[in-house]
């Protein structure tokens, strides 16, 4: 095995020797960065694995038309719930059934902040705490904001129901600091007669299968026209179980 050294050193990464482009760098603001870097892959033939968000959740119709027009594969099941199986789910195991609604814990940051807040502590140590945890940065007002949230309801709403919306497409909310403990901050995407997104922290009624999650858990639900509600969580999603998504994609593309 050669030493990385030995290889030739070439400026574009789109010019080096590879099939698969992984990208797990943190998001930029427009996701501008994100998208001329994918745009740049496809065309070189490279395929992309993703758990940037902002490219797909900003650009995404210009992104998936360079991936058709080329011919390659676009996997992202990090970019949302974290590590908790989500669109290899719908995919593959129930590609059968149209999904019309959709309800998820997809921010596991902002929510914790706000249930440790409830038991008592402030909020600068409930963000201290979210750090400690590995499951918030140290700057967290994406998380907070509800951008990051919101990013998600984009990719969501874009790769489930056939949208080809835009962050600036949606109105979103972030977390509130005297939330009740029947509230979250939830992504919900359904098809009544219209197509309708929300980002934002609601109210759930007793019984809601979320309020029965832990703090470091994350959920969601699925329904559909032609079976029964499907409902998945996981008790605790970390850097670890993230990193186990990006590599189901890189073997589901093996």
């Amino acid at each position: 095995m050669k030493n990385p050294s030995e290889y030739p050193q070439k400026e574009n990464p789109e010019d080096l020797d590879y099939d698969v482009y992984v990208d797990m760098r943190s998001a930029s603001r427009d996701g501008s960065f994100e998208r001329d870097t994918y745009l740049k892959m496809f065309e070189s033939g490279k395929n992309l694995i993703t758990a940037n968000k902002s490219g797909l959740a900003n650009h995404w119709k210009k992104i998936d038309i360079s991936r058709i027009e080329n011919n390659k594969r676009m996997l992202y099941e990090a970019t949302v719930a974290g590590g908790l199986p989500l669109f290899s789910v719908l995919r593959n195991s129930l590609n059968g059934f149209q999904c019309s609604y959709f309800q998820g814990i997809v921010n596991l940051t902002a929510n914790f902040v706000m249930r440790m807040m409830r038991d008592g502590h402030s909020f600068e140590d409930a963000c201290s705490m979210a750090v400690r945890e590995g499951i918030g940065e140290t700057d967290m007002s994406d998380d907070l904001l509800g951008i990051d949230s919101a990013r998600k309801a984009v990719i969501l709403s874009n790769a489930i129901f056939g949208k080809s919306l835009s962050l600036s497409d949606i109105k979103f909310g972030g977390m509130i600091k005297n939330s009740e403990k029947n509230q979250m901050l939830l992504v919900t995407i359904g098809m009544n007669e219209e197509f309708y997104v929300n980002s934002e922290v609601v109210s759930l009624e007793k019984g809601h299968p979320f309020l029965k999650l832990g703090p470091m858990a994350m959920g969601y639900r699925a329904g559909f026209k032609d079976r029964s509600m499907l409902t998945v969580s996981e008790d605790y999603d970390g850097p670890v179980e993230t990193a186990g998504a990006v590599l189901s994609d890189i073997l589901s593309l093996a």
